[in-house]
């Protein structure tokens, strides 16, 4: 949950929005330090230099979530795959078929996601980043929730077997991706 907007802000306040169950000192509560974690949520804390209570209005430990529309694509022939991707499993390919609006997945310090599709082929959903980062838990492909803990990774690719087409076959759909 967020700190106050405006108003008086306590050390309390900052013991339960970052976890610091000790006393507190400013000089531990720069962003990107132990307990104030750097992304945009916590934009007006500085990482360093001159740091009040009054930069805490509004900040919260809380990471943002990551969103993007698809386009489906499908490679068509007799490979059925739906998605944003190239044809089968390969990574480091640039897709071939489907489009994002935005693939830099802000949540992961610009790393941009190279795949997200499902195909037919052992009934996979698979999702590349470049770069394999794993400071994601779960993405939501048009209302259907993947935990990526439940996925196998290879390299900077993760898979899901025996899963339904979330994608749908055509239009655009919503893909969220949660810290």
């Amino acid at each position: 949950m967020a700190l106050p907007s405006s108003g008086a802000i306590s050390f309390d306040n900052l013991r339960n929005e970052y976890g610091n169950g000790g006393s507190i000192a400013l000089s531990e509560m720069y962003r990107g330090g132990s307990f104030v974690l750097n992304h945009s949520n916590n934009g007006n804390v500085p990482t360093s230099g001159t740091i009040s209570l009054s930069n805490f209005y509004g900040q919260s430990n809380t990471a943002p979530n990551w969103s993007m529309t698809l386009t489906i694509g499908s490679p068509g022939g007799k490979l059925q795959e739906y998605g944003y991707g190239a044809v089968g499993f390969t990574q480091n390919q640039t897709p071939a078929y489907g489009s994002v609006s935005d693939n830099t997945v802000d949540i992961l310090g610009g790393a941009f996601l190279r795949q997200c599709k499902w195909s037919s082929g052992g009934t996979t959903v698979f999702v590349e980043i470049d770069g394999g980062s794993t400071s994601w838990s779960s993405i939501v492909i048009n209302g259907t929730t993947f935990n990526r803990t439940s996925m196998s990774k290879n390299t900077d690719a993760w898979s899901l077997g025996g899963q339904s087409n979330p994608f749908g076959t055509s239009g655009n759909i919503t893909v969220t991706m949660n810290p």
